[in-house]
């Protein structure tokens, strides 16, 4: 045998390194993609709840709890009770009269007393309201109404 000839004879070595290059690649894209989607941990999710949303009257709504989950208002780092209108832009109601709002719970809120803020809709107007999870950011209610 030639030793000579087979030393010589490296036309094969650079399409090894070049498949043992793409497979170290593609397992440090793998790894590093992997770790960015695993590693996001488990995200939590807003509360479920059938919520009812009626006027009362032009300066207040009543809000029933029909099924699902208890929605908390103690305050509004947790759950957000939002009014918007035609004209205006969006207004935050004080909700923590509701507290832990349960099932079979209702309540009618006034929509002015709040400081100097006048909720109250003249007759006609339709205004949106919505009940937002702030922790998650996600959307509880939304309820269109006709006062």
């Amino acid at each position: 045998m030639n030793f000579k000839k087979i030393f010589k004879n490296n036309s094969a070595v650079s399409p090894v390194i070049g498949v043992v290059l793409m497979v170290a690649i593609t397992v440090v894209l793998a790894a590093a993609i992997g770790s960015s989607v695993f590693g996001k941990g488990i995200t939590e999710a807003a509360p479920q709840a059938n919520i009812d949303i009626s006027v009362v009257n032009d300066s207040s709504i009543k809000i029933e709890h029909l099924g699902g989950d208890v929605i908390r208002f103690e305050n509004n780092d947790t759950t957000k009770l939002m009014l918007s209108n035609e004209s205006d832009s969006a207004y935050e109601i004080n909700g923590t009269s509701l507290g832990d709002f349960s099932v079979g719970n209702s309540k009618v809120l006034e929509l002015n007393g709040y400081g100097s803020a006048n909720y109250a809709q003249g007759s006609g107007t339709f205004v949106n309201i919505k009940i937002v999870d702030v922790k998650t950011k996600q959307l509880i209610c939304s309820k269109d109404l006709r006062f």
